[in-house]
């Protein structure tokens, strides 16, 4: 685990008036560089980030991370504030990979530990996530909740139930780590549609605990196209400070091709998730302190832990816990495609 210190000036005079302190979930759909220079795209990108004082950033494409934080330098220059960028390994099981990306106003919000969570054996096919959560803890001035942890998170759609179950065991080491309960878990869950029915809640922990409540309903539609209205975008909250942090009825989509006056084709361009929102409750004895911000962008998340592991004892022919397995070094596979090539497991879709 990472950890930061966080220095406090007291420069109150200088700290633009803020109303609210508003957290945001977006997949900005395969972010790359091509949309920092489309202009357009990028102008409207950083129309959105400004609402939020914190953003978690799903599904950013480069290895190299010159585009996201070449976006958060002009969304600095158009808002006059600052804002820095906590960035995760880069993720998955093959040659796609992903990041996570926090983005966060550094003057009064800042991370102060983090890590990649470790769900398994990468080598023996028993990792529980495509692209494991990242997790981080985060300290903030200006609101009533003074610290709190966010767990980000996209699932794969062909193991999306799998995957929202294993969130279970990722907040509880999140608890463990932390030694707290106020924990949101926000991210494309995937969790909606074809991907999670109805039939699918009764088997998954997350959904059936009573210790968490999930902030963006059913219901709601986080998906731009005109074909679907999939709640794939989730916001699940736990511990009491937080659940009473949330200003009631602030959890939501936000349309930006409402909002905006967009064409269709432009919202696409932009991503095909809306960003999910909500609101935390200022604290009314915030008296301007800031946090000393960084002279520099883009803070290292660290790597997860790829080490080489002891797959005795795995049964490397079933894919029970073993769901999205794929090796060719492996007498069967549990992955979406084997199918295809008629190289399942025998009980794939039992598990599967």
């Amino acid at each position: 685990m990472t950890t930061t210190c966080c220095l406090l000036v007291l420069i109150g005079c200088l700290l633009p008036a803020s109303s609210a302190f508003k957290i945001a979930s977006f997949n900005i759909q395969r972010f790359s560089n091509s949309k920092i220079t489309d202009v357009n795209v990028r102008d409207i990108l950083i129309q959105i980030l400004r609402r939020y004082e914190l953003i978690s950033v799903q599904e950013v494409m480069s290895s190299d991370d010159t585009a996201i934080i070449s976006l958060v330098r002009e969304l600095n220059n158009a808002t006059g504030l600052h804002y820095n960028l906590l960035i995760s390994d880069h993720l998955g099981r093959s040659s796609y990979r992903e990041k996570y990306v926090y983005i966060y106003r550094e003057d009064i919000v800042k991370p102060t530990r983090w890590y990649h969570y470790d769900d398994g054996c990468e080598n023996c096919g028993t990792d529980s996530f495509i692209r494991e959560p990242f997790v981080a803890q985060f300290q903030s001035l200006i609101t009533d909740l003074k610290s709190f942890v966010l767990i980000s998170i996209h699932t794969s759609p062909d193991y999306a139930v799998s995957e929202v179950d294993a969130l279970f065991d990722a907040w509880e080491d999140a608890q463990q780590q932390f030694l707290m309960e106020d924990i949101l878990i926000l991210g494309d869950f995937n969790a909606a549609c074809s991907y999670v029915t109805s039939k699918d809640w009764p088997r998954i922990r997350l959904r059936q605990s009573e210790s968490h409540q999930w902030l963006i309903g059913d219901k709601e539609d986080t998906t731009v196209s005109t074909n679907t209205h999939c709640a794939y975008d989730r916001f699940v909250a736990s511990g009491t400070g937080l659940l009473t942090a949330v200003l009631p009825n602030t959890a939501m989509a936000f349309n930006f091709q409402d909002a905006f006056s967009l064409s269709y084709d432009m919202a696409k361009a932009i991503s095909d998730h809306y960003p999910v929102e909500l609101e935390l409750h200022l604290d009314p004895q915030y008296s301007g302190e800031v946090f000393r911000t960084s002279p520099s962008l883009g803070i290292k998340g660290g790597s997860t832990n790829r080490v080489d592991c002891d797959c005795s004892g795995v049964n490397l022919t079933s894919c029970r816990g073993r769901c999205g397995a794929f090796s060719p070094d492996y007498p069967c596979h549990c992955n979406a495609s084997c199918s295809k090539y008629s190289s399942c497991c025998l009980d794939y879709k039992s598990y599967c």
